[in-house]
């Protein structure tokens, strides 16, 4: 099954690095995943327009709910400290943050990594209606 274990999820901590794994993406027609560091917290952030793709209606509805339990599960732990999240997803782009840890975030994305990255959940992306790929 596609996806991360919370471990194996990519993490980058600066903007070049960003920058490159985007272009990589983009020319090998792969999604970008991954958990950003930024002086905030922590960031994870999916596009699937470099793979020419977007989540399915079912699928992004799916995933806005499961990371509602999975925040709602690390808020109502006390050893588990994050600061307000927020959260903008769509079919093509999602983008959660932030994290006050690197764990929490790595487990947040774990999560919906099964379901973001299995192209069994995707379908060919309208670019026609899109605003572009995402750039930092």
């Amino acid at each position: 099954m596609p996806g991360y274990e919370p471990h194996e999820v990519p993490l980058y901590g600066d903007r070049e690095t960003v920058e490159q794994k985007y272009s990589e993406a983009e020319r090998e027609r792969k999604p970008f995943f991954a958990v950003e560091v930024y002086e905030e917290g922590y960031a994870i952030t999916y596009d699937l327009l470099p793979a020419g793709h977007q989540l399915a209606p079912t699928t992004t509805t799916e995933v806005g709910e499961r990371l509602t339990r999975e925040i709602e599960s690390i808020v109502g732990d006390d050893g588990l400290p994050t600061a307000e999240v927020s959260r903008s997803v769509n079919p093509s782009l999602g983008s959660i943050s932030f994290f006050e840890r690197e764990e929490s975030a790595r487990r947040v994305a774990a999560v919906i990594s099964t379901l973001v990255l299995d192209e069994a959940n995707w379908v060919d992306a309208d670019v026609s209606t899109q605003a572009g790929t995402r750039r930092n």
